[in-house]
C-alpha cells in the first residue's frame, strides 16, 4: 500500500537540494585536493626531520 505525500513540493525541493549539495562538492573539490595535498606535504617533512634527529644525523 503506498501513501501519497501531503507535500507535492518534497520532491522538487529534495532535488533542488541535492543539486546544490553537487554544486557545492564540485566547487570546493580543488580547494579540499590542495590542502590534503599541503598537508601530506607538510607530513612528510616533518616526519622527514624527525628520523634525521633519530639517526642521529643534523637537523
Amino acid at each position: 500500500m503506498a501513501t501519497k505525500s501531503r507535500n507535492d513540493w518534497s520532491v522538487v525541493l529534495s532535488v533542488f537540494s541535492i543539486c546544490i549539495a553537487i554544486v557545492s562538492i564540485g566547487y570546493c573539490f580543488p580547494h579540499i585536493l590542495d590542502m590534503i595535498e599541503s598537508g601530506w606535504e607538510r607530513s612528510s617533512r616533518t616526519i622527514a626531520y624527525f628520523s634525521r634527529i633519530i639517526r642521529g644525523g643534523a637537523a
